[in-house]
């Protein structure tokens, strides 16, 4: 019940953020602290597909003094067998303001790509699920261009 409700609610969110003008949206997102997580998400992935400057993402980790944490390492949202794929789809983050990066690329070109595993795609941990919604949205075959 609770994934189902889920899901249903940054559905709906989704779609409310869409029926919004950029202005409402960036008001928005100038108190985003006020929202939950779910409505955090679905106004980043609405003003990506918007190409509309994102806020960075902030981290709700309340550090107390002495209590030293190590950041957290990057995070594959992709794994590729050559660099002409892997290069389209970082390219793909690029624009949409996610670092990233990719890893044993040159291990790949040089013939060892079944030892490596393929290219990785890496990316921030907080930027993980963004990235792959983004990675598994459908490129459409045709572009129509005025």
């Amino acid at each position: 019940m609770g994934q189902s409700d889920e899901q249903k609610e940054r559905r709906r969110l989704a779609a409310w953020y869409a029926s919004l003008e950029e202005g409402e949206l960036e008001e928005i997102a100038g108190d985003a602290d006020s929202l939950t997580q779910s409505a955090k998400e679905a106004l980043r992935l609405e003003m990506l597909r918007r190409g509309m400057q994102v806020p960075p993402a902030k981290t709700e980790d309340s550090e107390t003094s002495g209590s030293k944490r190590e950041p957290p390492g990057p995070v594959m949202v992709g794994r590729y067998r050559d660099s002409g794929e892997a290069m389209i789809a970082k390219s793909m983050l690029d624009s949409a303001g996610i670092e990233c990066f990719l890893g044993d690329e040159n291990l790949v070109r040089i013939g060892l790509s079944n030892l490596v595993g393929g290219i990785k795609l890496m990316v921030r941990e907080e930027d993980a699920e963004t990235a792959r919604k983004l990675l598994e949205e459908n490129i459409p075959s045709k572009f129509d261009a005025e």
